[in-house]
Order: structure tokens, then C-alpha cells, then sequence
């Protein structure tokens, strides 16, 4: 018997960690995804890449400068770190501040965190039914509150409006390649 019970205990604490080991921001596995961000017009193209269902990504966003042309600036997230870098500059690391932020199955302290609101609300974008959140996160050394509204699949946000003060920012996902193969270059970190 106590074996028996020595045995139970052993598999349900192995299925909890494997459970802890599985446990991934997106739902899908890998993805590329063309989207803009709205700026008060200002329009800023960008590329998102993600792998291992999201544990690593990287975002190539398109700055224009106008007269001076145009330069890439590219973010990499591999959980709690972050690197920012454009072809100019070398990598500037930092702490990734939503690293925990997820929408799949997120613990009591996430939602608590965040704030997180599922409104209930469902709409289809690019053919995929989305969930519809709201959250807050802090920006800034004054912690200035931002207000998002996004709207989910699988965990991956297609479209979001960022308020802070009278500022709004409105972002979508206008083309997603779901489970395609990434180039692992997309992720790595220049020297």
C-alpha cells in the first residue's frame, strides 16, 4: 500500500512539472505575422516571428524618417530578456516587462497583475476567432498606466488599441503564416 501511494505521488508531482515544463505563451507552435501600427497616423510596418509556441520572438518594425529614409529596428524576447538593436547600433539588453502576460490558462496572480478582463466577446479576424481581452501595464519610470483592449487566437494578439492619457494606439495583424518554418537567424543577437 505504501508503495502504492509512493507511486501516485511520484507520477502526479512528474505530471505537474511536465505540465510546468509545457507550459508556453501561444497555443501554436511557430508563426510569421505582417502587421502596422497607427501612430496618430503615422503608419510603422513590422514583421513577427515566434517559435517554440512563443517562448522566443523577434519583431522587425520598419521605422520611416521621411527625407532620411527608412531603417529597421528589430526587438528579440526570449522569456524574461529582451534585446533592442538597428543596423547602426550594437544590442541594448533589458528586462522583458510582460514576459508572464499570457492568455493561455494565465495563473490568479497574472490575471491579478494585469488585470486581465475576458469580455466574452468573439470576432473573426484573418478567419480565426478571436477572444477579446482587456488588460493594463505600466510604462515608463513613472509607471504610467496603459489601457489595451486586444483581441486573441490561441493566445497571439491580431489586433490591439493601446490608450494612455489621450494618446491611443491601434495595431492588427494583416497577414499570418501559422506553423511555418523560422529561420533561427530571425532570433539571434548580434555581437
Amino acid at each position: 500500500m505504501k508503495k502504492t501511494l509512493l507511486l501516485i505521488f511520484a507520477l502526479v508531482v512528474a505530471s505537474m512539472l511536465t505540465a510546468q515544463d509545457e507550459a508556453h505563451r501561444y497555443e501554436v507552435k511557430s508563426g510569421i505575422l505582417h502587421e502596422f501600427t497607427d501612430l496618430n497616423g503615422h503608419i510603422t510596418p513590422a514583421v513577427r516571428y515566434f517559435d517554440n509556441f512563443g517562448d522566443v520572438e523577434a519583431m522587425v518594425q520598419t521605422i520611416d524618417m521621411g527625407a532620411l529614409g527608412s531603417y529597421d529596428n528589430t526587438t528579440v524576447t526570449k522569456k524574461e530578456k529582451a534585446w533592442m538593436y538597428n543596423e547602426s547600433g550594437k544590442p541594448k539588453s533589458f528586462d522583458n516587462p510582460t514576459y508572464d502576460l499570457t492568455f493561455v490558462n494565465p495563473s490568479q496572480g497574472v490575471i491579478d497583475k494585469y488585470k486581465i478582463v475576458d469580455t466574452g466577446e468573439d470576432e473573426v479576424i484573418l478567419g480565426r476567432v478571436c477572444r477579446k481581452f482587456t488588460y493594463e501595464t505600466l510604462m515608463g519610470r513613472r509607471n504610467k498606466v496603459v489601457y489595451n483592449t486586444v483581441w486573441v487566437y490561441k493566445g497571439i494578439t491580431l489586433k490591439g488599441i493601446m490608450k494612455s492619457g489621450r494618446q491611443e494606439t491601434l495595431w492588427e495583424v494583416t497577414e499570418f503564416e501559422e506553423n511555418v518554418e523560422v529561420p533561427e537567424e530571425k532570433f539571434a543577437i548580434p555581437e
